[in-house]
């Protein structure tokens, strides 16, 4: 296969994972992750490209994972591999943990898992390992400069990435490079649900209400104590991007990965990301402005819902779809 190409040189290479180039390099591996670019993972200051790598977040990002590593469980993304074929090739863009990698290989696609974030990468090969998914190539390269070849990739996943940059727009231009002319891009949506009984759907209303109402007093109490905030928005250039260059073909029933069948989540997972700053800019808080905003979180959670609010239920009973877009003419 020649997908990807020489950081050196820029020639297309041989190979998945590719082997040594002509010119005499060949790709170095840290952790079974392809090294791809030196780019530090976060880059925030100057007036240049700027991004958010999880570097900081790791399993944080994913509570589900992290709390039930030892029964984490992925199911393979047939229906996305009878749409594309099997053995087409996907690139998933920020792929993190490697959830949808994972679910897209056990299908028999072949996937680029390519991040930023040596941490998240790594863990993603463990995952792997435990699933027994082969066919993934775990990628560290930089959204600004995908080290792949034009027109190579047969479709591309996106989730939660782009907004992570301050000029999308470029990272978009790049994932219209590599795409073929056919392909497609793909994001999760398209949710579907079984039925909620009374006593559910009034106990998925008292938790909304209070995850909302204490994500509202964490970030105002981050920014009373003096942080600043994030150092850029990219979420409506983001949504302009997609809608300027993609427009939508369908939607596949059930992705696989994200079946949210009877399941029961609590107040306190549904936390997990605050308590860890396991997002975007909030990696950057500072020790002492995050523990103090946590301490009166958790003193105005418990006045306001029990001592016992992170034992408060959400249920969900849900399954996503894969929606599918096309280059726009």
């Amino acid at each position: 296969m020649k997908i990807f190409t020489c950081p050196e040189c820029s020639n297309v290479m041989d190979g998945f994972p590719p082997g040594r180039c002509h010119c005499g390099f060949t790709v170095s591996m840290v952790g079974s992750v392809c090294q791809f670019t030196n780019d530090a993972p976060v880059v925030t200051e100057g007036d240049g490209l700027k991004w958010f790598g999880y570097e900081q977040v790791g399993t944080n990002y994913e509570p589900g994972f992290l709390y039930n590593k030892e029964s984490d469980t992925i199911g393979c993304s047939q229906n996305l591999a009878n749409f594309l074929g099997k053995g087409k090739v996907v690139l998933d863009i920020g792929a993190g943990l490697g959830k949808s990698a994972i679910s897209f290989a056990l299908a028999g696609l072949k996937v680029i898992a390519a991040d930023i974030s040596q941490v998240m990468l790594e863990e993603a090969t463990q995952r792997a390992k435990q699933h027994n998914a082969s066919g993934i190539v775990f990628a560290r390269m930089n959204g600004y400069k995908l080290q792949l070849a034009n027109n190579s990739v047969d479709a591309v996943l996106e989730v939660d990435m782009l907004h992570q940059v301050n000029q999308p727009e470029l990272v978009m231009a790049e994932i219209m490079r590599v795409l073929k002319p056919n392909g497609f891009f793909l994001q999760y949506g398209g949710w579907t649900t079984s039925p909620y009984t009374p006593e559910q759907k009034a106990a998925n209303e008292t938790y909304n209400n209070a995850a909302k109402d204490l994500q509202d007093y964490y970030d105002k109490a981050i920014y009373e104590l003096g942080f600043s905030g994030p150092l850029f928005q990219s979420w409506e250039q983001a949504g302009e991007c997609k809608a300027k260059n993609f427009t939508l073909y369908t939607t596949l029933k059930d992705t696989g990965c994200y079946d949210s069948q009877n399941l029961i989540w609590t107040l306190g997972m549904g936390l997990h990301k605050i308590k860890t700053r396991a997002a975007g800019a909030k990696q950057l808080i500072p020790d002492e402005i995050h523990e103090a905003a946590w301490a009166k979180l958790d003193a105005y959670a418990k006045e306001k819902y029990s001592n016992n609010y992170e034992n408060m239920q959400r249920h969900w009973n849900s399954r996503s779809g894969i929606v599918v877009y096309k280059k726009s003419k």
